[in-house]
This record gives C-alpha cells, structure tokens and sequence, in this order.
C-alpha cells in the first residue's frame, strides 16, 4: 500500500502533465547522498512559477518581482510540485489581493466570529534576531475584538517537525529567548533540553503567543498520517495558557468550508480553489 508521500507525488505528476502540459521532469540533488535525480513531481527550472494556480499567477509574480528585494526568498525545494511553500502561497494570496476576502477566510475556515484583517504577510518574522518565520501572518483590526495576532504554519508532505541539535548556540537561545517566554506557558518539562530540541520548530513558535489574542494555527493535510502522529503531544503542551490558543486545521475541512463560502463569489476566485484542491487534494487510497 502507497504511503501519503507516495500517493501524493504521483498525483502531482500527473497533475503536470495534465494541468501544466510539463511533461520534463525537474531535477533533484539528495541532502545526504549529493546524487542528482529526476522526478516526475518537480518542475524544471524554467517552469518554477507554474507552481503558483493559473488564476492569480500573472497577478502573484507581477508584485512579487516588483518587490524582489523584500519578497520572501524561494525555498531550494520550490520547484516540487509538493512545496509547502508553494501551498501556503496558493492558499493565502487570495487574502492578500482581496480583503473582503480576507475577512471571510478569517470567519470561515479559521472559525475567527467578527475577526476582519489589518495586515497580512508570508514568510513573516517578528523577531528577525530570533529568527522563527511563519509561513503566513495576519494582524486582525482593533476593532474586531480587540486586534489580535494570527500566526500560520503550513505543512503538506513534510513527515514531522523539525528537531535540532542539542550544540551551545541552541542551548543558550534556549536559556536566554525561549525559556523566559515560554515559562508560563508550558510545562517545565517542555523546556528540558532534550524535550525542546527533538521539538524544536514546534516550541520554538509558541513563543510568540504570549498575548491572549494571539493564534497559531498549524495546516496540514488530514491524509498525512505520519505529520498528525507528530502533532499527537500537542494537546499536553498546550494543555495550560495555551489552551484553544493553537488550532490544527486540515486542508480537507477547508475545502469543505470553502465550497459554500464561495458561492456568488468572482469567478476566478472560484476557479483557484477549485484548482487548489484538485492539486493538493489526491483522491483516498
């Protein structure tokens, strides 16, 4: 039987050369092995940008190259047909073009009652010091509720979070940035280091939820089993001055969701979610 990563990537290619017409196969190198192979999944070079859904591709790399300087840098990976990257960029760009959007997204799918948006953002970094980007940021208006912050991680085929290792620069950012801030928000356990580092990336976000209207909202695919097993201590982490202030929510309810929030809305909207789905969405197995 086909894992998740296995099912997904060979729909995606067949969505290539379906959707995209790119029959050559994009080129990849192994981090471990340095060994360069093609993949049926990975677009060529030249074709990266098809990586963003028809609709709003022309409109997404217009702005993009007029602010290359301060544009979010392209992962190495961001030819694969699979990039989070690419997903976060599809899901959200919507929001950035359109606000009355933006403000239905917000009470819809992320279930935020009156929430309307003051800011929005990719690859956003609070703290560049500290160096935690979040794959996509809004700051809700002060008069939805008081303002707020909404934090968002976006994961596809990834298989768990990432750890790093226990060296003395991470361990000194754990006694001077994260464990003052996290202190009275998780258990102390949490925040042994060995505990910490194998959930680094994890952890280390919830630092910025310091306020009681900040969010974070971790998405990913229902279908990927092994990245919601890694997702299972979430509930003891949070289990104290986070509770019900960090979210899953899974692509499969937002395509749900969206179905009904589209209704009467423009056409190309419509149409790139309908794409949307039918990229990231493969059938069951």
């Amino acid at each position: 039987m086909m894992s998740y990563e296995e099912r997904l990537r060979a729909h995606l290619a067949k969505y290539k050369f379906r959707v995209l017409r790119v029959l050559e196969s994009g080129a990849w190198r192994g981090a471990r092995t340095g060994v360069l192979a093609k993949r049926p999944y990975i677009l060529p070079p030249e074709h990266q940008r098809l990586n963003i859904l028809a609709p709003f591709r022309e409109r997404f790399w217009t702005e993009f190259d007029a602010v290359a300087e301060r544009a979010p840098r392209l992962h190495r990976d961001f030819a694969h047909l699979n990039s989070s990257q690419a997903m976060c960029f599809n899901l959200f760009y919507p929001l950035v073009v359109d606000r009355d959007w933006a403000r239905a997204f917000l009470q819809g799918p992320l279930g935020l009652k009156d929430a309307a948006p003051r800011s929005l953002a990719f690859e956003y970094a609070e703290d560049p010091e500290e160096g935690t980007h979040f794959d996509f940021f809004i700051e809700l208006d002060s008069g939805s509720k008081g303002g707020g912050k909404v934090y968002l991680e976006t994961r596809l085929c990834e298989l768990g979070f990432g750890a790093t290792d226990l060296d003395e620069t991470h361990r000194e950012k754990l006694a001077k940035i994260y464990a003052p801030r996290l202190s009275a928000l998780v258990d102390a356990k949490w925040l042994e280091p060995d505990a910490f580092f194998r959930r680094y990336q994890l952890l280390r976000s919830l630092c910025y939820l310091d306020q009681p209207r900040s969010l974070l909202f971790i998405v990913l695919p229902r279908a990927n089993e092994p990245l919601r097993k890694a997702l299972e201590p979430l509930p003891e982490i949070t289990a104290g001055a986070l509770r019900d202030r960090v979210r899953i929510l899974y692509l499969e309810d937002v395509a749900d969701k969206l179905a009904s929030l589209l209704r009467g809305r423009d056409e190309a909207l419509k149409a790139h979610y309908r794409e949307f789905a039918e990229k990231y969405l493969p059938p069951p197995a």
